[in-house]
Parts: structure tokens; C-alpha cells; sequence
């Protein structure tokens, strides 16, 4: 906006010049050869776009945060559109005011993206997106009634920070809930739907000149509102607030809380019912299936029992059949919460596989029934690519999340799955989000 109100021409100079500075910054890379499996083509770009759709169509969560996200990018592309005539026919803002307000909505962007690197971890991620499109609704419907440029900066420069909650948390979630090795394309799915809905939005800013960009943004903070309405009410999405309060406090209170009874041992019927949570399972055989039931055991908790404790040493995992979990651990006398297990989830493979001490305290938030499994077990299924794939991902994710940066030098897991996964051609089927949500 500065370089524009000094001289247009000037501006589009120096934006010129930016792109042949960063092409020769790039030539000094050096960049290993990228492996080339197969070509490419318009064919396989299509095709890897219905799998990625087939996958969102096939969870309901994904179901719920495409159609939310649709709202979005559609409020997003007419908000965005609407901010230069709205700056200069309703506000009389100058060119350079103008430039203030883009500028500063993406430093809130910036500042709301750190503030979630730090405090993300406080709340459930569901709870996050609620805030941030609520958020962004909310300042987006003060901004249409603003008439003063400088209060008008404040608030564009809050909806930016409230973007970045919404965003961060909409990719958590995404990846939460789907498996690494189709999470291109879905997130490529997504990307195309969500920019073409964003055109859209563009397009419809042209009714500023019947309504007027005052009418037609306040249009936009009702949209974003009543999609931050419906988020609260979304299965998986909205969770009150007192249940959130509720599971931090069982966290808290796993010190003292009781720990889980030796159980039964399990049966097939039991490893059935896992299937049916968790299909990627039912690649094993009959016989696999009664070898791997060996020393597993059936488990039943009450609310607030606590499964395994951070700093334990033990050699098993366990399954979620019914019920839920949450896992976490203490930071400056505060609970991080690392992720919440729902039937079909696991967790504790990482002290089971690798032989170190638990990383979490892991509560029951609701009664619940469990697998436990041994690592001889768990070393047995991972013989199947399908779930290797599995354990690897969870495993690395979970390592990351817990800054574990480096794989312990006892590595039980097959690597030519590392390569697998690689391949463009996913073999894990929508309904099978095992491991999800943490």
C-alpha cells in the first residue's frame, strides 16, 4: 500500500524483481534426485482425486469438516474480495491503509499460528476450531459496522488471529483422522474443492455493487457464524466444556487414581469385535489370529482408571473395543493432553516395540473395554505391510509429537514398509482409521 501510494508503477517493479531474487537464491540448492515410480498424467491426477474423495466421503468426521470447510472457503474468497471496496468506499480508506489492513490480517495469522504452537495442547482440537470460527464470524460481522480505519485495522488484524486457530486446528484434525498414507490425497481433494468454493465467494462480491459492501459483509459474518454454530453441535467436533474439564481432571489425578485389573484372557470373539472397530485387521488368517490371541487379555475399566502411567516399563499395547481414553503428561505443573483413543484406537506401542519407559499416563474417561496385547504379539502382526504401515505411522507421529526425534536403535519394525509407503497406490480402505485421534 506505502509503494502503491507513491507510484504503482514502482510496486509491480519490485514485485518483479522478488521472483528473479528468489530464482537465483534457488539455483544454489541442491537437491537430491527424486526417484520417479511412474509418470504422471491427467489420468492419474483425476484419479488419485476420487480416492481422496472416496476417503472423506467415508468418514464422518472428514464428512463434517468438508462441508464445514466449504462454508469457509466460501466466507473466506467473499471476505477477502470485499476487503478493498469496503476499505475504500466505506471507510474512505487510502491506498495505504488499505495495504495496512492486508498486511496486518496475515500478522495475526502469524501470531495466532504461534500462539497455537505453545498453548494447542490446552484445549481439544475441536474446541480450537469452534473458537476460531466463531471467531472469525464474530469480527468479521464488528468489521462490517466499523466506520474508522484504525478501528477497522484492529479487527481485521483479530480475525487473522482467529483464522489461524480455525486452521491449525481443521489440519489437526484432518490428520488425525486420516491415515498417512492417503492423507495427499485427501488433502489434495480438499485443496481443489476448497479453492474452486473460494471462487465462488469471489464471484458473489460483485453484489457489493447492488447491496453494497457494508450489506454483503455482514452476509459473509452470518455464514461464518452459523458454520461456527453447527461445528458446536458436529459428532466429534463440538464436546462441552465440562467434559474437557472433566477429562483433564482424571488426568490430573492419575497418581492416585487406581490402576487396571489383570482381566481375562481374550478370545476370538473378543479379537472379532476389534475387527469390527479396527478393519485393517481382518488381514489376518485364522491361524494368525489364534497365534497372536496368545497372552492377550481382556480388560474392563471403570471411569478414571488409569492404564498405563508415564515412566512405567512394559512390553504391551492396548486396543480400545468400547469406551474412550485420553493420554497426557505434566509441563510446568500444567496436563498437556496428547490425544484422546475412541474405539479402534491404540496406544502404548511405543514402550511395548521399543523397550523404554511409558511416555504418557494414559485415564479412562468413560467405562471402557480393552485389549491388552504383548509385543510378541504386536511384532507378529506388524509381519503384514498393512499393519506395519499402521504402527509405523502412529508410532513416528506420536515419537515426534513428544519431541523423540530420533527412532531408538531397536527398531522391530520391517523397513521395507518405508518403502512401501511410498508407493502411489494406497491399500488402506476409508473405514479404516486406525489410530486416529492421537
Amino acid at each position: 500500500g506505502l509503494l502503491a501510494a507513491y507510484s504503482l508503477d514502482v510496486a509491480f517493479y519490485i514485485d518483479s524483481a522478488t521472483f528473479f531474487i528468489s530464482a537465483i537464491l534457488i539455483v544454489g540448492v541442491t537437491i537430491a534426485p527424486l526417484q520417479v515410480e511412474e509418470d504422471t498424467s491427467v489420468a492419474i491426477v483425476w484419479n488419485n482425486l476420487k480416492s481422496g474423495l472416496r476417503y472423506l466421503t467415508g468418514s464422518s468426521m472428514l464428512r463434517t469438516l468438508l462441508l464445514l470447510g466449504l462454508l469457509y472457503s466460501f466466507t473466506v474468497g467473499l471476505a477477502n474480495t470485499l476487503l478493498l471496496p469496503f476499505a475504500t468506499t466505506a471507510l474512505n480508506a487510502t491506498t495505504f491503509e488499505y495495504g495496512l489492513q492486508e498486511g496486518l490480517t496475515s500478522i495475526g495469522f502469524v501470531a495466532g499460528s504461534l500462539i497455537m504452537a505453545s498453548y494447542a495442547s490446552r484445549l481439544r482440537d475441536g474446541l480450537w476450531y469452534i473458537f476460531g470460527l466463531l471467531g472469525m464470524g464474530i469480527f468479521y460481522l464488528v468489521y462490517s459496522f466499523s466506520t474508522t480505519v484504525p478501528f477497522a485495522i484492529v479487527i481485521v488484524t483479530i480475525s487473522g488471529f482467529m483464522n489461524a486457530l480455525y486452521a491449525v486446528a481443521r489440519q489437526t484434525l484432518i490428520q488425525r483422522n486420516t491415515e498417512r498414507e492417503v492423507r495427499g490425497r485427501v488433502f489434495g481433494a480438499l485443496m481443489a474443492i476448497g479453492r474452486t468454493t473460494m471462487l465462488l465467494g469471489m464471484a458473489l462480491a460483485g453484489l457489493a455493487d447492488l447491496f453494497g459492501p457494508r450489506t454483503m459483509m455482514q452476509f459473509t459474518a452470518f455464514v461464518t457464524v452459523g458454520a461456527g454454530a453447527v461445528a458446536v453441535f458436529a459428532p466429534g467436533i463440538g464436546q462441552p466444556a465440562a467434559e474437557w474439564v472433566r477429562s483433564l481432571r482424571l488426568l490430573r489425578g492419575a497418581a492416585a487414581a487406581p490402576g487396571i485389573a489383570a482381566g481375562r484372557a481374550a478370545t476370538l470373539a473378543d479379537f472379532d469385535r476389534l475387527i469390527g472397530r479396527m478393519p485393517v485387521l481382518a488381514t489376518l488368517s485364522l491361524e494368525e489370529r489364534k497365534s497372536v490371541l496368545k497372552d492377550m487379555r481382556y480388560i474392563e475399566a471403570e471411569e478414571g482408571t488409569v492404564i498405563v502411567r508415564r515412566g512405567e516399563t512394559s512390553d504391551s499395547a492396548y486396543f480400545v473395543l468400547d469406551g474412550g481414553t485420553i493420554a497426557g503428561i505434566e509441563e510446568d505443573g500444567r496436563e498437556r493432553v496428547l490425544g484422546a483413543h475412541a474405539p479402534g484406537d491404540f496406544f502404548g506401542e511405543i514402550a511395548a516395540l521399543t523397550v523404554i519407559q511409558r511416555t504418557a499416563n494414559v485415564v479412562t474417561t468413560q467405562p471402557s473395554a480393552l485389549l491388552r496385547v504383548p509385543a510378541s504379539s504386536l511384532r507378529m502382526m506388524s509381519s503384514h505391510p498393512e499393519l506395519n504401515r499402521v504402527f509405523v505411522s502412529t508410532m513416528t507421529e506420536r515419537m515426534l509429537s513428544l519431541n523423540m526425534i530420533e527412532m531408538p536403535k531397536r527398531n522391530v519394525l520391517d523397513q521395507r514398509v518405508l518403502k512401501d509407503q511410498r508407493s502411489s497406490e494406497p491399500r488402506i480402505e476409508a473405514t479404516a482409521l486406525a489410530g486416529a485421534g492421537g
